[in-house]
């Protein structure tokens, strides 16, 4: 008969290996949690830099717009400018007895009593 020499090896405690299975699968759970809430603010994020990309593409694009708009109507300003200049120096000129004199002789070929009128054939060269 072979007898039973006392064993060295220990059984652990049931009660504490469950409690370590379930520390175990909790500390799985809080990571599957962690990893779950990094990837949806990873996803809150990149949306939030695609929409601030997007307004900043369209709001760069209407600057644009604006600034060429800017540009077209200082020349148009310009254009007007230079048009008020010429209607006041026309008006200063109508109001001039002496340039409605010269437009009279000019174009409706009227003369001052005693004047003689002689037109001049156009020549060639002019």
């Amino acid at each position: 008969m072979v007898k039973k020499q006392p064993s060295r090896i220990r059984e652990i405690d049931s009660q504490y290996i469950q409690q370590h299975e379930q520390n175990l699968e909790m500390q799985k759970r809080k990571r599957r949690g962690l990893v779950r809430r990094l990837v949806a603010i990873g996803i809150v994020s990149v949306l939030l830099c695609v929409f601030a990309f997007m307004t900043l593409q369209t709001q760069a694009k209407m600057l644009e717009d604006i600034q060429q708009e800017k540009i077209a109507l200082e020349q148009k300003l310009d254009e007007l400018h230079a048009e008020q200049e010429f209607l006041e120096q026309e008006i200063k000129n109508y109001n001039d007895e002496e340039f409605i004199a010269e437009i009279a002789r000019r174009d409706y070929y009227m003369t001052k009593p005693g004047e003689t009128l002689f037109k001049l054939p156009k020549s060639s060269s002019d």
